[in-house]
């Protein structure tokens, strides 16, 4: 009797470590065809932006390559010495950016251009890694049409830097859509 118990529970033991084998299977071939429908649909969203819609302030537009690279690093890199990453989600509303911040990452997002900007989301806050790629995509374009409909681009330098009027969330977004894209 206990040798028919002992073989039962045995057959048990191997079906239930079959079956879970076989589900994990399952589970990780699934995982993997839904990863790359997500690369193909990041690379295909990528063209849904309208780029070429976007007014660069006329300072901006006449700048080379390098001294355009160069400005928007500056901005990047006091966009990670802020550490938005450990602030508090409504640290993100905060308004601190001006517009010629704001213009120099347009124009590197219009020629396609800030590849410096890595793909790293320790750099940024939850609330903007949590994000689907969609939804990245519609808020940066809503920040494109707000830019385009807010800054006027024959103004100098000086006076689009007095004017701040884009979050910290509004960077975040742009510089995590150059970081995906």
């Amino acid at each position: 009797m206990n040798t028919i118990l002992v073989i039962g529970i045995l057959i048990l033991l191997i079906i239930c470590i079959s079956l879970l084998v076989i589900l994990l299977n399952i589970n990780s071939k699934k995982k993997n065809k839904s990863n790359k429908n997500k690369i193909d649909y990041e690379k295909s969203d990528y063209k849904k932006l309208n780029f070429s819609n976007i007014e660069i302030p006329k300072k901006i537009e006449r700048m080379d390559e390098y001294s355009l690279n160069k400005a928007a690093r500056v901005v990047f890199d006091s966009f990670k010495s802020l550490d938005y990453v450990s602030k508090p989600a409504s640290s993100l509303d905060k308004i601190e950016w001006h517009t010629w911040q704001v213009s120099l990452i347009m124009a590197l997002i219009k020629k396609n251009k800030g590849s410096f900007v890595p793909n790293n989301n320790e750099l940024f806050h939850e609330l903007i890694t949590n994000i689907n790629n969609d939804l990245l995509v519609n808020e940066t374009q809503k920040i494109i049409n707000k830019f385009n409909n807010k800054v006027d681009v024959f103004k100098g330098r000086e006076e689009l830097s007095q004017d701040i009027v884009w979050s910290s969330k509004d960077v975040s977004i742009l510089f995590y859509y150059m970081a995906r894209h």
